[in-house]
């Protein structure tokens, strides 16, 4: 542990109570325990805040569940099966992603207008 700096911090009195129950269960040996443990846990959850804001490959494989890897997996797999036996369509420069994105584009637009129109595709 590196070198303690001294503070002075104000808190409410439901936090002081809650800071008191934590030393009395045991689980810390006095408040500072409390408020450092607090403080890890909040630098760890800004961590994390930060890598999903900005996620990495890794970042977002460990936060899948292994079904959700399975079925990315499967389709995957169905995927390099298509383009083996020779189901894909080339595209080729700023063109040819044009017009991809307008493909998908439309097929979402339709898909949406879809759910729109179907009263068992409603969010409320």
């Amino acid at each position: 542990m590196g070198t303690m700096d001294q503070m002075n911090v104000s808190i409410t009195d439901r936090l002081a109570s809650y800071v008191r129950r934590k030393v009395k269960s045991g689980r810390y040996n006095n408040a500072s325990e409390v408020v450092r443990d607090a403080l890890r846990r909040m630098e760890e959850e800004d961590a994390r805040a930060l890598r999903l804001a900005t996620p990495s490959a890794e970042d977002i494989l460990s936060d899948l569940t292994q079904q959700q890897l399975d079925g990315i997996r499967r389709r995957v797999e169905a995927g390099l099966e298509s383009i083996e036996s020779g189901h894909f369509t080339e595209y080729e420069g700023r063109a040819g992603l044009t017009k991809l994105a307008d493909g998908v584009k439309t097929r979402g637009r339709r898909l949406l207008a879809g759910r729109a129109s179907d009263p068992r595709q409603s969010n409320d």
